[in-house]
């Protein structure tokens, strides 16, 4: 214990005496208070004298007492001890120093300290170093658990790929390969790496990390029909690598372009006996991870790598819950440079937002693969005419911008899920086979989810059908066994930068929450579809089959679409390179500032 936390806890045993006025105390007694021997609470008393944080005057003789002062105000104290844990990146034991004070002003005090440390900073060696704050500690950078947009984009700034998708130009582009081809059957991929490519730890990058990484993620995803579909990894050289493939597929290249397929190095083994893998993760990307705990992550610029040192030198994460709330209330200075992700960011003033619908959609899936109430098309039918989507974005707002009729915002009928009919709804329910059963919704955990399974059940029961919620870490939400205990599940799909992958990959995961809640025959017919859009080349072609799936879902309401949210990035103008991705985050390798 500090010196400042004996302290605190002696004034807290005298609260009721103010601070710089003499009042009497006997060395028994404060021997009770600071839990120690006599003689030890006699060394802390000279200590607290000595730092001025008390002053004491002992009495004179056996049955005297001594006189003590308080000269440190309390709250001063715990001010200032928070923003040193803060600046020492204990952000966590930082807001904890705050929850026995009591008082708002002390947190509105720190919350405004707070958010001046956020933005660009010059610290020693003209090193810039960028400061956000985040809801939420990120302790999973694992590519092959990836399952949230935060830890894909970090994974993106940590890894690379064989290959790269570029949005914009809508085509592939080098990654780690500079180089690939295929043989006419599409069955048989090569790929040319770079030289000269390391890993953060030093290790330089050669085919046998390419061909570890793919062994690992066929053994750890048994169910994975990509992964699966490589029957060999061969080396052909130091740097060149080649895969055979079980059928033919013109899209290989276009899949492993995506997070899950980053490339670790093979000497994992040795990694993950020093440290955490998933939470310091070691990769070839722009970046490298420093430190990341419950408080904060660091990343720093990889001097190394091989497609441009970033202009940044520094990235810190602050784990700040609730931080949308505390920095909306406070006024921010013009000349502040900050990167703050809200998700109701004001949209007045455009050079310092940028805003775009998510592709993707929120959704509802039902369960039919087990037998049950659910299997009744009209149960399932009359719940969609009760949620009235437009009401759920009045009532609700936040980052619900519009509502979806699928996963792409382009392609929205307005005229879905627009107005409820609960005469017909209760009309379809007295005909249908319910009597009354608690049907189970889960979603994982995330304040908006919650929000939207509490609106669901409220109108639910406006119609009559009872509903438990069951929220869940998403780790654990994303698990076969899990999905199909469920009669419903709420969450949200993005689709990222290849709109057309993400849908197939969507659609035949073995951990999916659609594939594991359709009938049989509802999944023979998508898969059918998937295997007629891994043979077409053409993405707009290919993107009208995988419609059909999502036309054939919402014409037997096995699943219901509700909105699509806003994306927002708050920035200063003076950060440039600002550019939002399909997850709603920065490529921090591109900022630079002024």
């Amino acid at each position: 214990m500090d010196i400042e936390d004996h302290y605190l806890t002696l004034h807290k045993q005298y609260e009721s005496k103010p601070d710089k006025t003499w009042f009497p105390v006997s060395m028994d007694e404060l021997s009770v208070i600071f839990d120690c021997t006599r003689r030890n609470t006699q060394f802390l008393v000279q200590k607290l004298k000595e730092h001025g944080y008390i002053d004491w005057k002992s009495g004179l003789g056996r049955g005297n007492t001594s006189q003590l002062v308080l000269l440190r105000d309390k709250e001063e104290l715990i001010l200032e001890k928070a923003r040193r844990r803060a600046l020492q990146g204990r952000i966590r034991e930082a807001f904890e120093c705050l929850q026995d004070s009591g008082g708002e002003s002390l947190h509105t005090q720190f919350h405004s300290w707070l958010g001046d440390q956020f933005g660009m900073h010059k610290q020693r060696r003209d090193e810039d170093v960028l400061r956000f704050p985040f809801y939420r500690p990120v302790p999973d950078l694992n590519p092959l658990t990836v399952v949230r947009r935060t830890e894909a984009h970090m994974i993106r700034q940590l890894f690379d790929t064989l290959v790269e998708y570029d949005p914009q130009q809508q085509t592939l582009k080098p990654g780690l390969a500079h180089h690939w081809e295929c043989d006419e059957t599409k069955s048989r991929w090569t790929f040319y790496l770079r030289k000269g490519v390391t890993f953060h730890h030093g290790k330089r990058l050669t085919a046998e990390d390419v061909r570890f990484t793919f062994e690992r993620i066929r053994n750890w995803s048994a169910g994975d029909f990509l992964a699966q579909s490589v029957l060999q990894v061969e080396m052909k050289s130091t740097y060149s690598v080649c895969f055979q493939l079980a059928e033919p597929n013109a899209l290989f290249a276009h899949f492993i372009a995506t997070e899950r397929f980053s490339i670790i190095p093979n000497d994992l083994e040795q990694i993950a006996a020093r440290h955490d893998f998933a939470r310091l993760p070691v990769g070839s990307g722009p970046f490298q991870m420093t430190e990341n705990n419950e408080s904060i992550l660091v990343l720093e610029a990889n001097e190394r790598y091989f497609n441009g040192r970033p202009f940044l030198d520094r990235i810190e994460m602050w784990v700040w819950p609730n931080y949308e709330e505390q920095l909306r209330s406070r006024e921010r200075s013009s000349d502040q440079t900050q990167l703050l992700y809200f998700e109701a960011l004001s949209k007045g003033d455009s050079d310092r937002t940028l805003n775009q619908y998510e592709l993707g959609s929120t959704l509802l899936t039902f369960n039919l693969s087990k037998d049950g109430v659910m299997q009744d098309r009209r149960l399932r039918e009359a719940i969609h005419l009760t949620l009235d989507r437009k009401q759920m974005l009045r009532e609700l707002q936040g980052k619900r911008a519009v509502t979806s009729s699928g996963f792409d915002p382009g392609w929205n009928d307005p005229a879905y899920g627009n107005g409820a009919d609960l005469d017909t709804a209760k009309e379809l329910l007295r005909s249908s086979t319910y009597a009354g059963e608690v049907l189970q919704l889960y979603t994982y955990e995330y304040f908006s989810n919650e929000e939207d399974v509490r609106w669901i059940r409220q109108e639910c029961g406006k119609l009559g059908v009872k509903v438990e919620i069951n929220v869940l870490p998403i780790l654990e939400l994303s698990q076969a066994g899990v999905i199909v205990q469920a009669d419903m599940i709420f969450v949200g799909e993005v689709l990222g930068g290849q709109p057309s992958i993400a849908l197939i990959e969507m659609y035949r995961s073995p951990n999916g929450y659609i594939r594991n809640h359709l009938d049989a025959a509802t999944l023979a017919k998508a898969d059918g579809r998937i295997q007629e859009a891994l043979g077409t080349a053409d993405p707009e072609q290919r993107m009208q089959i995988l419609r059909g799936i999502e036309a054939e879902l919402k014409r037997e309401f096995s699943v219901l679409f509700m909105y699509h949210s806003v994306q927002t990035v708050g920035h200063e103008k003076s950060l440039h390179g600002i550019e939002m991705n399909a997850w709603g985050k920065i490529n921090y390798k591109e900022i630079w500032i002024e």
